[in-house]
């Protein structure tokens, strides 16, 4: 329950921890996620190179927009203040590089309770692996991931998840968050990120 209620607070840090990101940062919203899986269903040929969000800050709605980045094999839509590395298949806060995002595109017919297994054997060394699913991540653009390990502690936040595009193609994601008050909304806009990916 503690766990669960640390990821309800990581997304409430989302607008508490906004004055961190630039006015041209790209802030993404929950709103603009069924827009963004749209967008996400058409062909990679077809995805326009910016992509606009309509989010809410300081009781204003803003629009901002993250521009479409080509990585290996799969592209995907990326924050200003945000860098993708395609070389090292990594999304990370351009400034605080310690803040990413390893992305790994998956197989067709890849064993999901071998991932499992190897998820919970990579994070043990950072502390207790929580597992988490559909309405336990209600807040979170990675809520219908086929499988998302957590652990949480002095050591950050470490996931691990396994998503899938509208399209049906899956990736390996593995997010590293220090532990601090930016924690929410690295989690949310990097997330929002992810949740943009397309295969070639």
């Amino acid at each position: 329950m503690k766990s669960i209620r640390k990821i309800v607070a990581l997304t409430a840090s989302v607008i508490l921890a906004a004055p961190f990101v630039s006015s041209d940062s790209g802030l993404f919203a929950n709103r603009a996620q069924a827009a963004v899986q749209a967008d996400s269903s058409a062909s990679v040929s077809s995805r326009p190179e910016t992509q606009s969000f309509s989010l809410m800050i300081k009781g204003k709605n803003v629009a901002r927009k993250a521009q479409l980045k080509q990585g290996n094999g799969y592209s995907l839509y990326v924050a200003g203040g945000y860098t993708f590395s395609p070389a090292k298949n990594k999304l990370y806060l351009t400034d605080y590089p310690a803040y990413q995002a390893q992305i790994e595109p998956l197989p067709a017919g890849f064993d999901i309770d071998k991932l499992r297994k190897q998820g919970q054997t990579e994070l043990k060394k950072y502390g207790k692996v929580n597992s988490y699913a559909n309405d336990q991540l209600f807040e979170s653009p990675m809520a219908s991931a086929a499988l998302f390990l957590q652990t949480s502690g002095t050591k950050g936040i470490h996931n691990y998840i396994v998503w899938t595009s509208a399209k049906g193609d899956s990736y390996l994601l593995r997010v590293s968050v220090p532990e601090s008050g930016f924690a929410g909304t690295f989690n949310q806009i990097a997330s929002t990120s992810l949740s943009t990916l397309l295969r070639n």
